[in-house]
């Protein structure tokens, strides 16, 4: 979505350089060539150290043109006459002209930056493409350029290109200093996506299922970016935020919880659930199919032991590590409409724990069968957030 060039960086810094300390202009935009074209001695300029940019730019200045050594002011800099006509509208066939701080975020040259706001040139001014230099410091991770714009009021609800805020791209990158500072300078930790999607957008986007909906769902926020990515960091980040865990997808109704159990995406499963991010299960239930028997571990230790019933023939129980996300003293199946009590589903999936007919060997439709007294007992013991292991012997 944003590159940039040695040669953009170059007229990018040297351009900020000179307008930053003091030369007005009617607008803050001026397009590559046109800034070499206007900038003769850029080149020899931004190659040098601060102290000496300085002392370059009084030599290259008229002595009438400076103003009070601490505050240089430099109307009449020689410009080869070319500045106005690079600060005008573009002529058919040219390439449109972009803003200054833009050209500074997307050449990643910090410097030129804060130049540029320092000398007060607009912020949020978008580019023809209607983009931000927000959303585009957002979307290439640039830590303190995020800062640094929100600090000069960027506005952190403006949508970029792609038609999504600033949060939205940044649940899509891994980055929590970006986050941080967005939601800190105030920005909606329950952003939503606005759906669908471009396909520029979407073609970048790795994970099948957030791909998915963020083309045919609608409502896709950005802590469901983050939990279907399995970003843990901007997930509590938009989390200590106040972003809610229990808004759904407006045609799917897919939760958080339900992106990162799709991934098995365990710790965050369990942080969506409401542990603590620093704090380790000390609870195992595990589920043996081949000896049909489960049993529940405290801190290593085995407190209860049972015999079961798993998948029969064609509905076998898969193996894997899941985690109970839900429990019901009393369910009923709606798939087979069958009593299910005592309930404790699994990584938000149809199959579970739950009191039922136990023979000793594989019965069931994929839930784990337990007898009526163990699975009251187990409801008590095992909790939303414990993990469970179904393994094959």
């Amino acid at each position: 979505m944003y590159a940039a060039s040695p040669t953009v960086k170059l007229s990018v810094a040297a351009c900020a350089l000179v307008l930053g300390l003091g030369t007005a202009l009617p607008s803050a935009r001026a397009t590559e060539p046109e800034v070499l074209k206007a900038l003769p001695a850029a080149q020899e300029v931004a190659s040098l150290s601060p102290p000496s940019k300085l002392s370059k730019l009084e030599a290259l200045a008229p002595p009438t043109s400076l103003g009070a050594p601490s505050q240089p002011v430099l109307p009449s800099l020689p410009l080869a006459g070319s500045l106005e006509e690079a600060m005008q509208e573009p002529e058919a066939g040219e390439a449109p002209l972009m803003p200054l701080i833009y050209q500074a975020v997307v050449a990643q040259d910090l410097e030129a930056l804060q130049a540029a706001l320092k000398a007060g040139y607009p912020v949020d001014e978008a580019t023809p493409e209607g983009d931000t230099a927000l959303c585009a410091a957002v979307w290439t991770s640039q830590e303190k350029v995020v800062a640094a714009l929100l600090e000069h009021g960027a506005n952190h609800s403006l949508a970029g290109k792609e038609g999504q805020k600033p949060v939205a791209l940044a649940s899509l990158r891994r980055n929590r200093a970006v986050m941080t500072s967005l939601l800190e300078a105030g920005a909606d930790a329950n952003t939503k996506f606005e759906g669908p999607v471009q396909e520029s957008l979407a073609t970048l986007i790795s994970v099948d299922d957030l791909r998915h909906h963020l083309r045919q769902d609608r409502g896709v926020t950005a802590l469901m970016a983050c939990a279907a990515r399995g970003d843990v960091e901007n997930a509590v980040t938009l989390m200590q935020h106040k972003a809610n865990t229990e808004v759904s997808t407006r045609r799917f109704s897919r939760y958080a919880l339900d992106f990162a159990a799709e991934q098995r995406y365990l710790f965050l499963m369990r942080v969506l659930l409401g542990r603590p991010a620093d704090s380790e299960p000390d609870l195992l239930v595990t589920v043996n199919l081949s000896k049909q028997r489960a049993w529940i571990e405290k801190e290593g230790k085995i407190i209860d032991m049972t015999t079961i019933s798993t998948g029969r023939e064609g509905y076998g129980t898969p193996p894997g590590r899941y985690v109970v996300t839900d429990k019901h003293r009393d369910w009923t199946s709606t798939l087979y409409k069958a009593s299910m009590p005592w309930f404790m589903r699994l990584n938000c999936s149809a199959i579970g724990l739950h009191a039922g007919y136990v023979t000793g060997h594989p019965a069931s439709h994929g839930c784990i069968r337990l007898p009526e007294e163990k699975a009251r007992q187990w409801f008590k013991i095992v909790g939303v957030g414990d993990e469970v292991q179904i393994i094959e012997n």
